[in-house]
């Protein structure tokens, strides 16, 4: 989902720098034409690129500034940015290996890489958890280059210290009631997980925090300030304690494009539980009642792809198994899945389940075949959809005469 700048606007930091000459703006450091080897969190020593410098916080001024005066922001060669970080000179090696010149493809892929070159909150605190983030969120001014962001985790409210979020959780009342703002409309019992309806026009702070905190995990998402044209769909674990948020979608509330979800989140502390798939099949579920065909915003990162051809292979192949010995058109599994016919064309051709040959489709339905894809997908989630209280969105008319 996009984000355009609205009241203080986007909080960039310094001059955005050209990688080639970082250095030349900093007196003694090392030369960031050069890749260096650079040692990372886990030990491991990786190639990487300067992408940024800055004095360290035990430099002296009194003394001669030198290579070891400074931090430098480093990102670390075939691996994803958010493994970027601030790294110390005794976690460098020089090396005498010149960085070819960029050629620029792509203006807009470079623009965006420049005004989200680093990271400017390291980690965030959310109830319980806690984690380091991953990329540049454009957070309002004064909640930049800080070591950690206090976060509540019922109403999204955002401080730069513990003490304002302890102060803030005895006077807020959405805080008292232990839930999102909105309406419930899933609840399992049994798994303890509810899901919450929260439209943009009518809780827009709650919704812009809740991008903000996205855009710490996402990396290619614009983030638009203008929340009131989507329904944000909040999935909860439950407790005795309240409603503790562990992802979301949204989508637009009308969609020219026939897209059923704009945005998706799992937060760090809760992947790898099923909550992916579990909201990409909430979305389809809803696009069902709605009686429409849905697919997700394009592009799709490659981790985002992934997720979808999961779900939508796991979810044909039940098709496939539930109408085994019947005809078999893209239609038919359209129309009772949500799917749309190009979704499972193109699923179906990535995992080699049909082939075209002289115009005529031929698919494999062997069960071996189909089970070891099924399983390679990882485990399936599924919604249960009696637990649905859901009534789709409805753009009330103006039926006001002059």
């Amino acid at each position: 989902m996009n984000i355009k700048p609205k009241g203080k606007g986007l909080a960039f930091i310094g001059e955005v720098i050209t990688d080639t000459n970082i250095s030349k703006q900093y007196e003694g450091a090392i030369d960031s034409n050069y890749f260096i080897k650079s040692q990372m969190k886990d030990k491991t020593w990786k190639l990487a690129r300067i992408k940024g410098i800055r004095l360290s916080g035990d430099y002296d001024a009194k003394q001669i500034k030198q290579e070891s005066s400074y931090d430098y922001y480093v990102h670390y060669e075939d691996q994803d940015r958010r493994m970027d970080e601030w790294v110390t000179f005794e976690r460098i090696q020089k090396t005498y290996e010149l960085i070819p010149e960029k050629k620029v493809t792509d203006p807009s892929e470079e623009q965006h890489e420049a005004q989200t070159r680093y990271k400017t909150i390291e980690n965030i605190e959310f109830g319980d958890k806690s984690c380091e983030t991953w990329y540049y969120s454009p957070f309002p001014s004064g909640y930049h280059n800080i070591k950690c962001l206090y976060i509540c985790e019922f109403c999204l409210c955002f401080y730069q210290h513990k003490l304002e979020l302890e102060r803030h959780t005895q006077n807020c009342q959405l805080c008292k009631l232990r839930h999102p703002p909105g309406d419930e409309m899933y609840r399992d019992p049994e798994k303890q997980l509810a899901m919450f309806e929260i439209d943009g026009h009518k809780n827009p702070i709650y919704c812009e925090n809740l991008c903000y905190i996205a855009k710490l995990f996402l990396d290619h998402k614009n983030l638009y300030y203008d929340v009131e044209p989507f329904l944000f769909f909040v999935l909860c674990e439950y407790d005795e304690k309240g409603f503790h948020l562990v992802g979301y979608f949204s989508k637009e509330k009308e969609s020219s494009d026939g897209w059923n979800l704009n945005c998706i989140l799992t937060m760090p502390f809760h992947q790898r539980k099923g909550y992916g798939k579990f909201l990409i099949s909430m979305s389809y579920q809803l696009s069902l009642i709605e009686g429409k065909f849905g697919t997700p915003e394009r592009p799709l990162s490659d981790l985002g792809l992934q997720s979808y051809l999961s779900w939508w292979i796991q979810t044909i192949i039940d098709y496939l198994r539930k109408h085994r010995g019947e005809e078999l058109t893209f239609q038919a599994i359209s129309k009772e899945t949500g799917i749309r016919e190009d979704d499972i064309q193109m699923a179906l051709e990535l995992k080699g389940v049909i082939k075209t040959h002289n115009m005529t489709t031929i698919i494999c339905l062997d069960q071996d075949f189909l089970d070891k894809i099924y399983q390679s997908a990882g485990k399936p989630v599924n919604v249960k959809r009696e637990y649905i209280h859901w009534v789709p969105y409805k753009k009330i008319k103006n039926t006001h005469k002059n």
